[in-house]
């Protein structure tokens, strides 16, 4: 067998379920990629935090290399057939081929094209298993630990070489109602949680009407009351997922949740709070990453907003400097899942220009 491509190594990589909850293939898939790095002569370590794999490998041995190349392992739910890559009309298609096992795909393509020429080289790879569900025991952990860098290169958005500038917020609030059993016959002898909580909801779908949908969007995402179909409910508790344009924005609608939810008499819990990204693409490590990528792919790359939110807000938040771009793909989360095959080849072209600029000792 020849030398692997990208697309071997991605095949290789989809293989794993590495579904977030499930930490066990989630640790497996964290193994075969550090024993990868590790035979390929990087300084190798697997950390564990709260059962959740990472694994960092660096050139050097260093916590703070100039480039670190990061990427999200974990990936959501599919059936089994998803976890077998297909090639098709030059996509690679299945669970985590786009969100986003193609990048570690390229970082082993680059180690592997550069050889015994790798030590030449100040860069790392950081990879997590806990992006979908927050990053805290990821990227988070890890940068609290003292791991960091020069500049951040993160393929988790800015689809199709658009350079993601700014990114919204995410809330995640749980709303609850506790009420009164009753039979369902004399509703009027109880107080139905379920009744008030969804007349709550609906007051707050009303907030989306002053905003358009990039600037913010706010869904019902989960629901539950009652123990039985002839019982009025005595509890209801909802979670709302809500992202934001901008840090106002979200000034703004918390003062209307809290106002609208005291009102009919409604809990609300802070699940988790993630702010907005703003990238300053005048940093020098991100415009030369711009200049390269526009000599590698002949076109200019453009500035973009995302509506989702990436572990990127980690790397901002200790003033690492973040490229957050990647090649085609579409179906994020969905079973129709693919990466531009030629997309991905290029990236790993862009990632070594880039190195032999930027990171060479």
């Amino acid at each position: 067998m020849g030398m692997k491509s990208e697309a071997d190594y991605l095949e290789e990589l989809v293989a794993f379920a590495s579904v977030t909850a499930d930490k066990k293939a989630s640790k497996a898939c964290a193994e075969h990629c550090a024993e990868f790095f590790k035979s390929h002569g990087l300084h190798t370590k697997l950390i564990e935090s709260d059962g959740y794999p990472n694994v960092v490998a660096t050139a050097q041995k260093t916590k703070k290399p100039k480039v670190m190349l990061q990427c999200h392992m974990d990936v959501v739910p599919a059936g089994d057939k998803l976890f077998k890559m297909k090639r098709e009309d030059g996509k690679l298609k299945g669970r985590g081929t786009f969100d986003m096992k193609f990048a570690c795909a390229s970082y082993m393509k680059l180690i592997n094209d550069l050889g015994k020429d790798t030590s030449k080289y100040d860069f790392g790879i950081m990879l997590s298993f806990d992006e979908e569900i927050g990053g805290h025991n990821g990227v988070e952990a890890l940068l609290n630990q003292g791991y960091g860098a020069n500049v951040c290169i993160l393929p988790d958005s800015g689809k199709d070489w658009h350079l993601e500038s700014t990114g919204n917020g995410a809330w995640f609030v749980k709303l609850s109602k506790t009420g009164k059993n009753a039979h369902g016959s004399v509703p009027h002898k109880g107080i139905n949680a379920a009744e008030i909580l969804t007349r709550t909801i609906h007051e707050l779908h009303k907030l989306r009407e002053d905003y358009s949908d990039e600037e913010l969007t706010l869904s019902l995402t989960k629901i539950s009351s009652g123990k039985a179909m002839n019982q009025i409910p005595d509890h209801a508790e909802a979670v709302l997922d809500i992202r934001f344009k901008t840090s106002e924005i979200y000034e703004s609608l918390k003062a209307q949740v809290e106002k609208i939810c005291l009102k009919h008499g409604v809990d609300s819990k802070n699940i988790e709070l993630f702010s907005c990204i703003n990238v300053d693409t005048e940093k020098p490590e991100i415009i030369d990453f711009i200049r390269t990528a526009e000599t590698v792919l002949g076109r200019k790359i453009p500035k973009s907003h995302s509506v989702g939110s990436t572990d990127a807000r980690y790397f901002c938040a200790h003033n690492i400097p973040c490229v957050v771009i990647q090649p085609n793909g579409g179906g994020r989360h969905a079973d129709s899942e693919w990466v531009d095959a030629e997309g991905v080849i290029q990236l790993t072209t862009i990632l070594r220009k880039y190195l032999e600029q930027c990171a060479i000792i």
